[in-house]
């Protein structure tokens, strides 16, 4: 009988086992986690040729965190058509409680004394209403063996990122008594934007439509890490997402990002009751 492992030595031997490719090759499953966004895609396009070509015969399926009102409105569209035409089966997770714009509402009535909106310090929309449901879902699909879940991070966009290891066990997805081990991939950490886009015209061409509307890149219609020009496509794109987002600022008197009022980013779109509650908030703060 095979003696079973105490969890340090357990994860001390599967640190040999990190190399994502040689799992795939020896039956691990490929889950897909896709946004929408361009590196997404490009991942996606990448790793089911390499899939074709290396002969990996373990499962194969992508899923999406569905953020509710906070997502562009095409994107649950456009991540059903990717699907399709890549020819795998999608699975829509999502927070168990509602959508993010809830998740922001819960945080303040929870605490007014602290700023309800998520941050680069304070992932929560990232933490609460992708990873946990997704791991969730991974956990239900894959109750035993071995799982690679593949993500488009790029160390190119941001200083985090780019400190990422490219393969690191996920785990609260993975269990030594259910012998059952979950990695986190970035296969194209290391890739360029432009490496993203090549692949991308290389495999048909197709994006999401908040690209050819002008964004530099997708997440939710207005991200509180968004560039200003990403902002305010958001909001032109998704007028009753912005209109709810700046509801919460008029609201609460917190500011979507610190001296940063995304009242301001298309205040023509706003009713005036919410332009008179910023004001208030703005002339109480100075």
């Amino acid at each position: 009988m095979t003696q079973q492992l105490p969890l340090f030595d357990w994860y001390e031997e599967i640190s040999e086992m990190r190399d994502p490719i040689a799992l795939l090759r020896l039956g691990a499953a490929l889950v897909l986690s896709v946004s929408g966004g361009k590196d997404s895609d490009a991942m996606c396009d990448y790793l089911l040729e390499q899939r074709a070509a290396k002969g990996w015969t373990g499962d194969v399926a992508m899923v999406h965190a569905d953020l509710g009102r906070a997502e562009w409105h095409t994107t649950t569209d456009y991540v059903h058509d990717l699907a399709r035409r890549k020819s795998v089966s999608l699975h829509i997770v999502r927070w168990a409680h509602g959508d993010l714009i809830d998740r922001i509402w819960q945080r303040y009535y929870a605490d007014p004394s602290r700023p309800c909106w998520p941050s680069s310090k304070v992932r929560y929309c990232t933490s609460d209403l992708k990873r946990a449901p997704i791991s969730r879902w991974i956990r239900s699909a894959y109750p035993t063996g071995k799982v690679i879940c593949a993500m488009g991070l790029r160390a190119e966009e941001s200083s985090a990122r780019a400190k990422k290891p490219s393969a690191s066990v996920r785990a609260d997805c993975t269990a030594p008594t259910l012998n059952r081990l979950t990695l986190n991939w970035l296969p194209i950490h290391n890739w360029s934007e432009t490496d993203v886009w090549d692949c991308i015209r290389q495999h048909g061409g197709t994006a999401h439509p908040a690209y050819a509307l002008g964004n530099r890149r997708l997440s939710c219609a207005c991200c509180v890490l968004a560039s200003v020009n990403d902002l305010l496509n958001g909001a032109v794109h998704n007028s009753d997402t912005y209109r709810e987002l700046c509801r919460i600022e008029g609201v609460t008197g917190y500011s979507f990002r610190q001296d940063f009022w995304l009242s301001d980013v298309k205040p023509e779109l706003l009713p005036e009751s919410t332009l008179i509650a910023v004001r208030d908030h703005k002339r109480r703060i100075a």
